[in-house]
């Protein structure tokens, strides 16, 4: 299960009723001095994460905390190289196995998209009914069948063997037939059912999730949803009464309409899983070509405000942050990185200021011809913008002479204390540029370089403003 960086989110998303806690503790020498952290999806839409806790493992590797958790749920612990996990139920205590620490390598620190090996951790206070125990004496059985379906996925399936194959595969587990585990195992039978006939998502839909319960903390559930829903707006408006989405969205923009046109699909028994998947697609879609983005965020916003479902407002207020975060007029993300003097530099520290931000590497050329364009700007527009250069460059010897040869006289931070700032920046080529206003909101995203003449825009911009 691929995860999307860490970040905090409010704790209280899915506690729906009384929470309990759990005790987590441990011995691991290796990991002595280390703080622990223990996060949770905060959504599956977006695929954020939320801190439940953390603490710290003593001079002897010992570590001992209290979670507070509401139902059971997958607690999520970043191992350096690794990410661990694990089952928690209300109430339970928790003796972790850390596998021996093994650190990031510069290159996969530096790297926001580095994906750590996942690990289900060991407990030595198993019994052999627990919940961990059970799912991974399934797994062990069920990947084969996974891996042989996998390769098979463009091939006929035999949908007879399939059946025999999970019969087989429940055959040990039969007589645990309802909780956790059981919906588990149910939906990652339907990952099956999935690949091995990809031209019948309807009836998937139909066996899984119409006249179904939403199972928020399952991530065996969410995994076929997030398959089954992939793209469904762009499929469904291919058919006779799904044709009306585009209308929906994109001239009218009005999320009632929307609801109307979902109901003509019996796919949707109820409100509750037609606003899951309009939820998704807005997600999905924002940065596509087939849906205006004004209408999309018109429905969201008008889901958002007239659900009666208090986890669906959350998810709703967690895809409108990803959504927005590069888009003109919202707060880009925030950062705290070392400048090359080694002082902390906030991206609320230039509030009230226009900020030219943009990102560099000192081994680009098409960046170093821009630095002498920025140093031209900078003198010339010193009182009314501040220039920020990222640069993706570690500071090593090469960056440091550099630096002092050119003596360039505006603010170079280093992204090495947050390298994930590439990712939820969109960096995917250098240099880029963004403007950002006095108010913190993004004016041009992305925005023009030196050469393209933003001094013009810059001012049309303030002048507009009234700040000339």
């Amino acid at each position: 299960m691929g995860r999307l960086p860490f970040v905090f989110l409010p704790v209280f998303f899915f506690i729906t009723g009384y929470s309990q806690q759990i005790l987590i503790t441990g011995h691991a020498p290796s990991y002595a001095g280390t703080r622990l952290e223990f996060l949770a999806t905060h959504d599956w839409i977006t695929g954020s994460e939320e801190l439940l806790g953390s603490c710290m493992a003593d001079d002897s590797g010992n570590f001992r905390t209290n979670l507070n958790i509401h139902g059971t749920k997958q607690i999520l612990i970043p191992l350096g190289a690794y990410l661990g996990y694990f089952f928690a139920e209300p109430g339970k205590i928790y003796v972790l196995v850390l596998p021996e620490f093994l650190d990031k390598s510069p290159e996969d620190r530096l790297n926001p998209y580095f994906r750590p090996e996942e690990i289900h951790l060991g407990l030595s206070n198993f019994e052999p009914d627990e919940l961990n125990m059970r799912i991974v004496m399934f797994e062990d059985a069920y990947i084969p069948f996974y891996e042989k379906h996998v390769s098979s996925v463009f091939s006929k399936n035999d949908m007879e063997k399939l059946e025999s194959d999970i019969r087989n595969m429940e055959r040990p587990f039969q007589d645990q037939k309802e909780g956790f585990f059981s919906d588990y195992r149910r939906y990652r039978y339907g990952i099956l059912k999935m690949l091995a006939n990809q031209q019948k998502v309807q009836s998937i839909s139909d066996e899984y999730f119409n006249n179904q319960p939403v199972l928020y903390n399952n991530p065996a559930y969410a995994d076929l949803f997030n398959q089954v829903y992939n793209k469904y707006f762009a499929f469904y408006s291919r058919t006779a009464e799904g044709k009306q989405i585009f209308e929906d969205i994109n001239q009218m923009g009005s999320f009632k309409a929307l609801l109307t046109t979902l109901s003509k699909n019996t796919n949707f028994s109820n409100d509750t899983l037609k606003e899951l998947v309009i939820l998704k697609q807005v997600h999905d879609e924002f940065y596509g070509n087939q849906f205006s983005r004004s209408g999309l965020l018109k429905i969201l916003d008008s889901l958002v405000g007239s659900t009666r479902n208090n986890i669906h407002r959350e998810i709703g207020a967690s895809v409108k942050r990803k959504i927005t975060r590069l888009l003109q007029g919202y707060d880009p993300p925030a950062f705290e990185l070392l400048d090359t003097d080694g002082r902390l530099v906030k991206l609320d520290d230039y509030r009230g200021k226009y900020v030219y931000l943009n990102f560099c590497t000192c081994q680009s050329y098409t960046c170093l011809n821009e630095f002498n364009s920025l140093a031209v700007l900078n003198s010339r527009l010193k009182d009314k913008l501040s220039i920020i250069t990222i640069a993706t460059d570690p500071m090593d010897v090469v960056l440091r002479e550099f630096l002092l040869k050119n003596r360039y006289d505006w603010k170079f931070l280093l992204y090495e204390r947050q390298p994930e700032v590439l990712k939820e920046y969109d960096i995917r080529a250098f240099p880029t540029y963004f403007l950002i206003g006095p108010d913190g909101k993004l004016i041009l995203s992305p925005a023009p370089s030196p050469s393209e003449d933003i001094e013009k825009k810059l001012f049309d911009v303030m002048k507009a403003r009234g700040d000339l």
